[in-house]
């Protein structure tokens, strides 16, 4: 089968599945894809935002966030998993 990128990012809003996103700033962002546009801006709803930081000390540590809706600008987007 043959679907543009588009198509399956209709399919997941349809299905109101979660997805796995990849931004520049090497942040990953766990939601449910509401809405999207040509552009690849993403809107997003019960979004968890994860990233790592280092420490001199101690190593690399996580922080999250949880954020209720969410606007991501299609030019920050890496990379889009199905979850």
């Amino acid at each position: 089968m043959n679907h543009s990128p588009l198509e399956l990012l209709a399919d997941i809003v349809l299905k109101k599945k979660k997805v796995i996103i990849f931004t520049r700033n090497n942040k990953k962002i766990i939601a449910t894809l509401r809405a999207f546009d040509k552009h690849f801006n993403l809107i997003l709803e019960n979004a968890k935002e994860i990233w790592s930081f280092r420490q001199f000390e101690n190593g690399l540590k996580f922080q999250e966030r949880t954020i209720q809706k969410l606007l991501v600008r299609g030019d920050s987007v890496i990379l889009i998993i199905e979850n």
